[in-house]
């Protein structure tokens, strides 16, 4: 039945059904004409895959990034960016990197960055006399942040699928977020040097207090949040809520840039991508279920295990099958059904779970940049009316950066586990 699955979700997948279809329909057919139970169980797997308390905080984080957003919030912090790295050679460029870091500490999700951030910067950068293939490879590989620093939606769903604390992993993922945005701001900076793009003048330490109290609200979110989580105030999932009402506050009060009418329109907007999200996580969820039943992750982690039992050798043999998978799978969907997988495989070679997760989420993260299906650039396209094949060729020396973190972050676990055992020792 497993030799049969993966064809038929393949074959489902190029007809053109939504990704959640294809998930599930794969399933029901490969337990129709190859198994001995009732496809009914399918839509069964499907409310179980979604009845899960940590999914409730998708929903939540989704609509205070969206929030935040309509609230006056990307403004302010762009502003504090370009306060703090917009003096250095391609100060624009760091400072977008630097601003997708601040967004995506508040949003959790990949797109929502880049069109936060992106529809603002994209027409600065190239006001600024920036190649706009430059500029729009910056944001769609920048964007690519706002999952992997905490608090993130993806790592929320990795924790629900394999057992993790989602407190560990929040704390997990925040050096290798600043060790990625290190590496992309290196990279604006040596660009920019060699086209000899310009600078701003040094701020003074009034305009850059003056930028941190314009974004103090916002930066005071994650905070706020991952405070909360660690001093046992809240959970993740209530933290979550906690965001909304921060967000809302926020906006209405202190911005004044909510009103009745954007707000109704955020909710539908947030609804809808909570529905969209919540649909791929129980079709994928019925995908695992049927690996998981027909044993699977035992029968790969033989394998994988009699070719090598190296962790360097495992974990690059994992890198490659993640980066392809996200290839053709959007992270969430790639992470619930890959996950089970290959963890406890890692785990057995002794990679901790916690680190595995950071490593999983950057892979999916690249998957983000890449076609077909990858998030980023069909954000990105929209904000910068370039095609699909222009958008990718300009983040090809990005994914190239990303790949490097990776390999880094792969075989340097201090960078994902030193916060996580400092703060839960």
């Amino acid at each position: 039945m497993i030799t049969a699955l993966l064809p038929i979700f393949f074959a489902v997948l190029l007809l053109g059904l939504p990704i959640f279809a294809a998930l599930a329909f794969s399933v029901m057919l490969a337990i129709q004409f190859f198994g001995s139970t009732d496809p009914i169980i399918v839509p069964m797997r499907m409310f179980s895959g979604m009845n899960n308390f940590s999914l409730m905080a998708i929903p939540f984080f989704i609509l205070a990034a969206e929030l935040m957003r309509i609230g006056g919030l990307s403004d302010r912090l762009i502003d504090l960016a370009k306060a703090l790295v917009g003096w250095v050679p391609g100060g624009l460029a760091a400072a977008t990197v630097l601003s997708c870091l601040f967004f995506g500490s508040i949003s959790g999700s990949s797109p929502a960055t880049v069109v936060a951030i992106g529809s603002i910067m994209f027409p600065a950068l190239v006001a600024a006399g920036y190649d706009k293939r430059f500029a729009i490879g910056v944001i769609a590989t920048a964007g690519t942040l706002g999952p992997i620093v905490p608090p993130s939606i993806a790592l929320i769903i990795y924790g629900s699928v394999t057992g993790t604390s989602v407190g560990r992993l929040f704390a997990a993922g925040l050096l290798p977020a600043l060790l990625i945005a290190s590496i992309l701001i290196a990279y604006c900076i040596v660009y920019a040097s060699f086209k000899g793009y310009g600078r701003s003048a040094f701020p003074s330490l009034r305009e850059i207090g003056s930028a941190f109290k314009a974004a103090a609200w916002g930066l005071g979110l994650p905070v706020i949040l991952l405070g909360g989580i660690y001093s046992g105030v809240f959970t993740p999932t209530e933290s979550a809520a906690v965001a909304c009402m921060y967000g809302l506050f926020v906006g209405m009060v202190v911005y004044r840039k909510i009103n009745l009418k954007n707000l109704l329109s955020t909710l539908n907007s947030a609804g809808l991508m909570s529905a969209t999200l919540l649909l791929i996580t129980a079709g994928a969820s019925a995908f695992s279920w049927l690996l998981a039943i027909t044993g699977a992750p035992t029968q790969l982690a033989g394998e994988v295990l009699s070719w090598t039992e190296d962790p360097i050798q495992v974990m690059a043999l994992f890198n490659v099958v993640m980066i392809v998978a996200g290839f053709f799978l959007d992270s969430a969907s790639a992470i619930i059904v890959l996950a089970p997988l290959l963890q406890p495989i890692a785990a057995q070679v002794g990679v901790d779970p916690t680190h595995f997760g950071v490593i999983t989420l950057i892979n999916f993260s690249v998957g983000m940049i890449t076609p077909p299906v990858g998030l980023n650039l069909f954000v990105a396209m929209a904000i910068s009316k370039m095609t699909l094949p222009e958008v990718f060729k300009a983040c090809l020396p990005l994914i190239g950066l990303m790949l490097l973190s990776l390999v880094i972050i792969t075989y340097v676990p201090w960078f994902s586990t030193v916060l996580p055992d400092l703060i839960y020792r």
